[in-house]
């Protein structure tokens, strides 16, 4: 565990960082309209609002809740809203006042989704429902499963934009594990990405030591936002000094060293690009993983547990930095080649190392001087002795 005094050099890197658009993007206004059958709308309900993580659901619920039967004469309360969600109790079907409503509320122009609770399969048929609908839908066969709430989750932020995903996480409980969990990937991919992209330019050994300085910096800062927008995504007080303060020993020594073991194998020559990517991607995601933990359920994770954490996500960064590296080299299709033969990666190394070449071409040239009895060699060069002219 750090001591405080070693968190100087972190406050200095993220004094600077711009959190009032994280803030006010969390804070967005958002409504989810639910329309449809009595006993599917309190399933969808429960599912999205279901909450026994360490913070209640920030504000009132953004969920109007309307049976369908009441659509049509309140349809002014359905526009605007950031989504239309759709219930349809798939063991009942509809009559057909309830699908001329249903498809009134189907033509707004809002995003919708159309959930069949009860339905076994996905497009099962249900009596009454349009065809267009039934072939959008998602199936949630039974709600108490244990992974209804998470599939339920899934379609209803794939329908969002994704600048709201926050603010709707911060207020429904039951879509946070699954924003988590996509943040924290995309999160350690996007510093992996920037870490191969950052870690071309260290290949040439005299730029390779503020490059890493500057990765670091870059790094720190992305893993600092990470860890906010979690905390705000899982309704924690938005201050930003008192989440970052309160999660630093939560994830412990392992947010110092893997700073600057990020820093340390980005400046090995070549061969430590691909390590470099790969601890940035592991590192990002461990420190996303400890701070879901704690803002979740208040759970610190223990030494081993973070290790364990950290070997896991080692092995996906590697898979990963395949990946990002195979996507940074020229894509040729069978029986073509490419006029030069190399990719991004062997072109900054070979630009890399023509530069040292010409700037070591033009340092003074140092060797050695011959052994002399009574001197000390030394590595500056020195005119060679000349004869004395004979005197006469």
């Amino acid at each position: 565990m750090p001591k405080w005094s070693d968190f100087g050099g972190i406050w200095t890197t993220l004094r600077d960082v711009d959190v009032n658009a994280i803030r006010e993007e969390a804070e967005r206004p958002i409504a989810f309209a639910c329309v449809g059958h009595e006993t599917a709308l309190a399933d969808v309900s429960r599912l999205l609002s279901e909450n026994d993580d360490r913070y209640p659901a920030s504000g009132p619920s953004p969920l109007i809740i309307m049976p369908l039967a009441e659509a049509a004469t309140h349809a002014d309360r359905l526009r605007g809203v950031s989504l239309l969600i759709l219930a349809v109790d798939a063991r009942r079907g509809l009559t057909p006042a309830e699908a001329a409503a249903f498809g009134r509320a189907e033509a707004l122009a809002t995003p919708y989704l159309v959930t069949l609770v009860g339905a076994h399969a996905p497009g099962a048929r249900v009596e009454g429902l349009p065809p267009a609908a039934a072939a959008r839908a998602i199936s949630i066969a039974d709600p108490s499963a244990l992974d209804a709430a998470d599939k339920l989750a899934n379609e209803v932020l794939r329908r969002l934009p994704s600048e709201l995903h926050m603010a709707a996480a911060r207020r429904l409980p039951g879509l946070r594990a699954v924003y988590a969990r996509e943040l924290i990937g995309n999160s350690s991919f996007s510093n992996a990405t920037y870490a191969l992209a950052s870690g071309l330019p260290e290949q040439i050994p005299i730029l390779g030591v503020p490059f890493a300085a500057a990765d670091m910096i870059v790094l720190t800062k992305n893993q600092a936002m990470l860890t906010y927008r979690l905390a705000l995504a899982y309704g924690a007080p938005p201050e930003f000094q008192a989440r970052i303060a309160e999660i630093l020993p939560v994830i412990g020594g392992g947010f110092l060293w893997r700073q600057a073991a990020r820093s340390l194998v980005g400046l090995i020559p070549v061969w430590g690009l691909v390590p470099k990517v790969s601890v940035a991607y592991a590192g990002t995601y461990t420190t996303g993983v400890a701070a879901w933990r704690w803002y979740e359920r208040g759970e610190v994770a223990s030494t081993d547990q973070l290790r364990r954490i950290s070997s896991e996500a080692l092995a996906i960064g590697r898979a990963r930095t395949a990946e990002i590296i195979a996507r940074a080299r020229p894509q040729h299709t069978s029986g073509e080649s490419s006029t030069s033969g190399e990719g991004p990666l062997d072109r900054a190394r070979a630009i890399g190392s023509g530069i040292w070449s010409g700037v070591r071409d033009r340092l003074p040239r140092l060797r050695r001087t011959r052994d002399l009895p009574g001197r000390q060699r030394t590595d500056v060069d020195e005119p060679e002795p000349q004869p004395r002219p004979e005197t006469k």
